[in-house]
């Protein structure tokens, strides 16, 4: 972890106590790096006893809709943050109208956690975005083929993830299952893109207006679930500055502070398109905690403190990050076939107690010089682990 720090920025980062609403992964790796540069205390929220964050920050059990939870992580917090999107934004509101700081605004997330009111942002602002329409029924689904022709991808508004919320209709008989899946929400429909490549990069701002990005990577998903980071993104360079620019371009009009996870898709004629943006720390940037000089998680910190962004240069020629998912539903039992250089090889459990089928558990990050080499290497790591 790069923590370099002047005076001034010491003197902050020692008297400074941030809440983060969520215990979860993401809670633990940003409260790791809190730790690591000194904050004089970090507090999560998250309503699962014991929840993975707990082993380094402390913790208040409560829901991150629950108001009086929120306001009694604020009012022992300097700054709040948050891991999720789904959250209560009013009550976020509440507490920013009080006085109370938190990077990103609830204006951005209220604008991120609605899917449909972040695509209307980011058009109106002249972001490439996948052609969308708001739709109620079958009649206005068919009224769309029409237009676009299939495949289309219904999705859901709010609370959608990790594929949750999306059903993809390939022709007028898929229609009726997809409105099934995703009945009681509100909805609308993206023109599927022909796809070659799903692209990410994680870019902060701080409130001096400085932005830094880390290197374009490549996502790999199976079962809409992200499988693999493979960093930097084996892309032309032209468009590994095409895809900067347009995460650049977001993150300036929504005037965000903290770090995000910008997803952008690569179709097949070259053309880049931005997918969505998470106002969070990303299971796409956690390569950079061994792979890059600045961690992602110590730039949020940095960036929802309003110290200098630090530098995001990879210390290796490439790394490959892999998933650990869970693979049956029980107690989690570790278990390894096989040890692997600790110089290259890094591996994080998440401390989770159950697995779950495609739960995230952990995750393992390779380093070396060639990519192809790397990521059959980190495939290897990863199948010599059960949990």
């Amino acid at each position: 972890m790069n923590v370099q720090l002047n005076p001034t920025e010491a003197e902050i980062v020692a008297s400074t106590h941030i809440g983060i609403i969520g215990g979860g992964q993401l809670g633990l790796m940003i409260s790791e790096a809190g730790r690591a540069m000194g904050y004089q205390a970090l507090t999560v929220l998250d309503p699962t006893p014991n929840a993975p964050a707990a082993v380094v920050a402390e913790q208040i059990e409560g829901g991150l809709k629950d108001p009086q939870a929120l306001r009694k992580l604020a009012e022992r917090s300097d700054i709040l943050t948050y891991e999720i999107e789904h959250i209560n934004t009013e009550a976020l509101e509440q507490l920013q109208n009080e006085g109370h700081t938190i990077h990103p605004s609830p204006q951005i997330l209220a604008v991120i956690q609605n899917k449909f009111r972040q695509k209307e942002f980011l058009a109106a602002h002249g972001i490439p975005v996948a052609p969308f329409r708001s739709v109620a029924s079958r009649s206005d689904i068919e009224e769309l083929a029409q237009t676009w022709g299939y495949p289309l991808v219904l999705k859901a508004k709010k609370d959608a993830y990790d594929g949750r919320g999306n059903a993809r209709i390939n022709s007028a008989e898929d229609i009726d299952s997809a409105l099934a899946r995703l009945a009681g929400r509100e909805l609308y429909v993206e023109q599927r893109i022909d796809l070659e490549k799903e692209l990410g990069l994680m870019i902060s701002r701080n409130a001096r207006g400085e932005i830094a990005a880390h290197p374009v990577v490549e996502m790999i998903h199976e079962r809409d679930i992200c499988q693999a980071v493979l960093a930097p993104a084996p892309i032309d360079a032209n468009l590994l500055k095409e895809a900067e620019s347009i995460a650049h371009q977001a993150i300036d009009q929504l005037h965000g502070i903290g770090i995000f996870g910008v997803e952008l898709f690569l179709d097949k004629t070259g053309k880049l398109w931005l997918n969505e943006i998470a106002p969070r720390p990303h299971n796409s940037g956690h390569y950079t905690i061994e792979a890059c000089l600045t961690s992602q998680f110590e730039q949020h910190l940095r960036a929802i403190t309003n110290l200098s962004l630090g530098a995001t240069t990879m210390r290796y020629p490439v790394a490959v990050m892999i998933n650990i998912l869970g693979e049956r539903n029980g107690p989690a039992e570790v278990h390894w076939s096989q040890e692997f250089d600790p110089q290259r090889v890094f591996v994080h459990l998440y401390g989770k107690r159950e697995t779950r089928i495609d739960r995230k558990m952990g995750h393992i990050t390779v380093v070396g010089d060639n990519l192809d080499e790397v990521y059959q290497l980190a495939l290897k790591v990863n199948a010599a682990l059960t949990i």
